[in-house]
């Protein structure tokens, strides 16, 4: 089975990537910088609207985005049926200032039939970790969502 998802990622590489199936992702508006079956590293800028009152990043946004980064590492596996995430595990180590580019790099540790785990971590522009989480998404056995209006972007 040809993996759409894989094959659509990895024509991004390098770029911004504006065509998550998920909104929250777009609004992220990350650039792909590297993907691999089971792998993703993305960078995004923190914006003032990704911030807390000190202007730092929100832990809300940082767990969105380890979120979003597990999801497209783990889908980049080219899975038939949708998962879904049950947890998401964050260990918050430090944060990051508005104007910071922040790189996150996704990971899938173990895909199962009904249970994947996936790990994800975030760093600033001098490597620094910021945040790591682990995730386990749940298969729903439902089939993957329709993906040929992402393949023809």
């Amino acid at each position: 089975m040809e993996n759409i998802i894989f094959n659509k990622l990895k024509r991004f590489e390098g770029k911004g990537f504006d065509q998550s199936l998920s909104a929250a992702g777009r609004w992220l508006a990350y650039k792909i910088i590297k993907v691999e079956p089971g792998s993703v590293e993305v960078s995004l800028p923190i914006r003032p609207e990704m911030t807390n009152p000190s202007k730092q990043l929100h832990g809300g946004m940082m767990a969105m985005i380890m979120d979003e980064i597990s999801g497209v590492a783990f889908y980049s596996l080219g899975s038939a049926t949708y998962y879904t995430t049950v947890n998401l595990v964050v260990d918050y180590l430090y944060s990051a200032p508005v104007g910071e580019i922040v790189f996150t790099k996704g990971k899938v540790q173990r895909q199962g039939k009904k249970i994947a785990n996936v790990s994800c971590e975030v760093f600033d522009s001098k490597g620094t970790c910021l945040a790591r989480a682990t995730t386990n998404l749940v298969n729903t056995q439902k089939e993957i969502f329709d993906l040929s209006s992402f393949d023809n972007k």
